[in-house]
């Protein structure tokens, strides 16, 4: 086993690491096509299923919680900053008699 904490190198030759990877990845063992096929079909399930459960949730979440904000009153602040009402009355015509 190589010391590490001197410097040393288990696989110090040139091309070493990637020697090893491929040693590794001969070693894996690699679905089959059918098993390929079930383990894809089951991720897509539960994808669906988790994006629709999270959907409801978030309409429900919503509709319950949009109420609080929008029937809120009005705060100071946002009576201050509103532009006041103007009320126009009439004037009277100078031909009108009494």
């Amino acid at each position: 086993m190589a010391d590490v904490s001197r410097g040393d190198r288990p696989d110090s030759e040139e091309g070493g690491y990637l020697r090893g990877v491929w040693s590794e990845l001969r070693k894996t063992v690699w679905p089959t096509w059918p098993e390929l096929r079930q383990m894809t079909g089951v991720v897509i399930v539960t994808v669906v299923l988790l994006g629709a459960f999270l959907g409801l949730l978030d309409f429900g979440l919503t509709s319950a919680l949009k109420p609080l904000y929008t029937s809120a009153p009005p705060t100071a602040a946002a009576t201050a900053t509103a532009a006041p009402t103007v009320t126009v009355t009439p004037t009277p015509s100078p031909t009108a008699s009494p």
